[in-house]
């Protein structure tokens, strides 16, 4: 029985001209190509081509029967196109919310698994909350957890925060006052440096102070850059603190370009929590979306 993709590759052949050029535009290997004309010559019982060092000229026969199939191969062509569209715009959709650095940790490498259309936002938490309220998003990826009677919450991970600095900076005093255990002298250096937050309202700086010095922070950042990885760039270029999800720096502290200033007395984490608008239309995606995530998690 003829197999119509031997048609197809025929086809292209004829048009490219040579088994290389068919061959990238079917994104087969070439002697993928050169079995599957083998393999129609033998059905068909003829030579359909005149073998050249450079090219591949067809025979009689050859131009025959692409007369015969041109017309018919790209109606076929064209039903497939249609078809793929048809089912794309029919596809599930889900509209989902959270930091660029977390769908680059998260979504990056798993677009293929999700079976429907997405449409992300980027933003900060309570941006996103916001629209998660407004139902104009169905899921958001965050740090933040509110009273709404509308949004169920799920934990996601939990990741340790690290306190880095820039590699020239010197933090000798500041790991003598360490040593000594005298935090208040610490917390005071720490306060003078020149620091790098995400936001003016510092949740992370605010959970580290209260973790370590039992009081809140009473200096304000000196550069706010809401982008954690050009946030890891500044540091590495300039002097100043700062302080970033562990799976962020690892690789610059296992290279010496930034340096780890303080583990704390007690390690600070950041819990990350998948909130669900249970109103949704799509709910089914998100819970789909949350499966996926939480398999990729656990591996």
């Amino acid at each position: 029985m003829v197999n119509l993709e031997w048609y197809r590759t025929f086809k292209a052949i004829y048009e490219r001209g040579t088994l290389t050029g068919a061959a990238e535009t079917l994104l087969l290997s070439q002697p993928g190509v050169s079995q599957q004309l083998t393999a129609l010559e033998t059905y068909m019982g003829v030579k359909l081509f005149e073998r050249k060092p450079r090219k591949m000229l067809p025979t009689p026969n050859g131009i025959q029967l692409y007369n015969q199939i041109e017309e018919a191969i790209l109606q076929l062509e064209k039903t497939e196109e249609n078809f793929k569209r048809r089912n794309l715009k029919n596809l599930p959709s889900a509209k989902v919310g959270m930091s660029i650095e977390m769908f680059t940790h998260a979504f990056a490498d798993i677009l293929d698994k999700l079976a429907m259309n997405v449409e992300f936002t980027f933003g900060e938490n309570e941006d996103l909350q916001s629209k998660l309220f407004a139902k104009e998003l169905d899921l958001t990826i965050t740090t933040l957890q509110h009273n709404h009677q509308n949004i169920e919450y799920k934990h996601l991970c939990k990741e340790a925060v690290l306190l880095v600095c820039s590699k020239n900076l010197d933090t000798i005093p500041f790991n003598q006052f360490v040593y000594k255990k005298k935090l208040d002298e610490a917390e005071k250096w720490l306060s003078q440096q020149n620091w790098y937050s995400y936001t003016y309202k510092m949740e992370t700086i605010k959970s580290f102070w209260s973790q370590n010095f039992k009081k809140k922070p009473y200096f304000k950042p000196r550069y706010v850059i809401p982008n954690l990885s050009a946030m890891l760039e500044a540091i590495q270029r300039n002097k100043g603190i700062c302080i970033l999800p562990s799976s962020l720096c690892k690789d610059l502290l296992i290279k010496k370009e930034i340096k780890e200033l303080w583990q704390g007395v007690k390690t600070t984490y950041n819990n990350k929590y998948f909130a669900i608008q249970t109103q949704s239309k799509n709910l089914k995606q998100t819970e789909e979306i949350i499966k996926i995530l939480l398999e990729k998690e656990n591996q």
